[in-house]
């Protein structure tokens, strides 16, 4: 009987076979893509946000600032806009070195008397947001133009007493995210507030407020040194711009608003540029005895009675 040969593996495959050869391939493929439709397209990444340097340096905006010291650690990590938003106008206001020469001097009275110009002006807004009984709508004042018209950036001196001066936390205007304010480590990143009264023992509701900011201050400017000059009750020259800080109301009827620190006016000396001694026992330094509080010495200070 001969002897059957199997079929070569080249030879030609049946249309049964070649149907069968098309099933198992469309077989694998259907899942794979199934799995690429159900498989969301990756969503495109957000850009990656680097702060510039406006917001990370300090920079002043003019060729010769009113510098206190030298650069400190925030002037490389907060810039002049602090943390910026909605209060970006007014920490830039806050941040001004550069009020333009001459200095004028101003009185308590003087200061107390621009806030009342400040009330009558409908188009300056001002007053924290949960209460400012004495504007239509509360601060910051995005637009500092009015604030501008009544001197607001003009260099100023001012002499008073220290009633009280308080180490303050974490502010917008100091990029409060980067500073939480975790004293005594970060009081080098946050302003010391100052009340200056009249003379001492006035209310504090009497009196104004002057702003050490961090940037550029001299490592001697403490709150603790400034209470030493409080305590001695000795007059101070306070030289620095002029400035409103609208996200308050002043006090009325000897009374705070709730929520706002003490104070007559909210035209400030903030930055302060100078803050000087009176060293003469007596108090007078109108002939002289003005010394920069970064040398003064409390313990080479008398006492006054």
């Amino acid at each position: 009987m001969p002897r059957l040969s199997r079929p070569s593996s080249t030879q030609t495959p049946t249309p049964t076979q070649s149907r069968k050869r098309r099933l198992a391939s469309a077989a694998s493929v259907i899942p794979l893509a199934i799995g690429l439709a159900s498989t969301p397209a990756s969503a495109p990444s957000a850009p990656v946000q680097t702060p510039t340097t406006a917001e990370t340096v300090f920079m002043p905006t003019c060729s010769a600032p009113h510098f206190p010291a030298i650069a400190t650690a925030i002037d490389s990590a907060c810039g002049s806009e602090g943390k910026g938003g909605a209060e970006a106008s007014q920490n830039e206001a806050k941040n001004n070195f550069c009020a333009p020469d001459p200095v004028k001097p101003v009185t308590l009275a003087d200061m107390v008397e621009l806030q009342q110009q400040v009330q009558k002006n409908p188009a300056i807004n001002f007053g924290n947001p949960r209460n400012h009984p004495l504007s239509n709508a509360p601060g910051p004042a995005a637009d500092r133009g009015p604030l501008h018209s009544l001197g607001e950036g003009d260099e100023v001196v001012l002499q008073a007493y220290v009633l009280v001066a308080r180490q303050e936390g974490a502010e917008s205007v100091n990029c409060s995210s980067k500073f939480p304010g975790k004293p005594p480590t970060d009081n080098a990143f946050h302003d010391i507030h100052i009340s200056l009264v009249e003379k001492p023992g006035d209310a504090e509701c009497s009196g104004i407020v002057a702003e050490m900011i961090p940037h550029h201050r001299p490592e001697e400017w403490t709150a603790d040194l400034v209470n030493e000059v409080a305590h001695a009750k000795l007059p101070v020259r306070v030289t620095g711009q002029r400035m409103f800080d609208s996200s308050h109301s002043p006090c009325t009827n000897g009374a705070p608003q709730q929520g706002d620190p003490k104070r007559a006016s909210l035209w400030e000396v903030h930055p302060i540029y100078k803050f000087e001694v009176c060293t003469n026992s007596n108090g007078d330094c109108t002939s002289g005895g003005w010394v920069p509080l970064e040398v003064w010495k409390p313990s080479q200070q008398e006492e006054l009675p």
